[in-house]
């Protein structure tokens, strides 16, 4: 008996496990590419990009000229009259302050220095020269030389032509040695500045011709190299670049950007 419910058990499991099997899918074979199909590097895509050297080159305009004015001293101005945008030329004053102790100091240095010269006439008539009244005479001389020093201090004049970018102080206004009061840039002289992968070093030597479209007014100018930062930044593999504007430029100002064409040199 017991032996023909084992047959009977494993006649319904052989029919059940050979259904599960008829009715699994077949695995479809791999698709076969063709050579043709396969896409080439360097066709197109990243790689055609970066040969490229002219992808993405943006350039900046910049004054070749251009400095940050700090308080010389400590104290409280008196005049900074000058506003953001206005133009001023060389040796105009920018900035004086209140220095009524030095002009004080000045004066009685000059007073000192007088009386000096006056005692060493009298003792030069009288036949008394010494080395003691020369002494006492150069000191007094030197005396000056350092008073009319700190007075010069008290006003801050222009190196060079150009026109404020930027006003930190006002007039009035008390300041430390070294703080900053204003800069200025020179905007006679502007140049082109953009930084160039170092690859393209051939076609970025001094004289080479190049184009740049100005993103502000939409203009294309051309310009020409002038030097190579000094340089090649190991990480980056670039190098600044360094031009100059060769068509009418007066409408530029320094801080316009935009991209950059290299050309053949004319």
């Amino acid at each position: 008996m017991n032996s023909k419910l084992v047959f009977v058990a494993f006649f319904f499991a052989s029919i059940c496990s050979f259904k599960i099997y008829a009715e699994t899918p077949e695995l479809a074979p791999d698709p076969i590419v063709k050579p043709s199909e396969i896409p080439q590097v360097g066709d197109q895509g990243i790689d055609s990009k970066a040969t490229n050297t002219e992808q993405n080159l943006r350039a900046q305009i910049k004054a070749r000229e251009s400095t940050q004015i700090s308080s010389e001293m400590s104290g409280r101005i008196s005049q900074l009259k000058i506003r953001d945008g206005e133009r001023f030329s060389t040796g105009q004053v920018l900035v004086s302050f209140h220095c009524s102790l030095e002009e004080a100091q000045l004066s009685k240095a000059k007073a000192t220095l007088e009386k000096k010269r006056k005692t060493h006439e009298v003792n030069t008539k009288l036949e008394k020269l010494n080395s003691i009244s020369i002494l006492q005479l150069d000191v007094s001389k030197a005396d000056v030389r350092v008073s009319e020093a700190m007075l010069g201090r008290c006003t801050i004049k222009a190196p060079f032509s150009g026109k404020v970018v930027e006003v930190t102080a006002r007039s009035y206004q008390s300041v430390r040695e070294g703080d900053p009061l204003l800069e200025i840039i020179n905007e006679k002289n502007l140049e082109v500045e953009f930084i160039a992968p170092s690859r393209a070093l051939p076609q970025l030597q001094p004289g080479k011709t190049f184009k740049v479209t100005l993103d502000e007014n939409a203009k294309t100018y051309k310009a020409e190299i002038i030097r190579l930062g000094g340089r090649v930044d190991p990480v980056s593999q670039t190098i600044k670049v360094y031009g100059r504007i060769t068509d009418d430029s007066a409408e530029l100002l320094s801080g316009m950007s935009g991209a950059i064409q290299l050309t053949p040199s004319e």
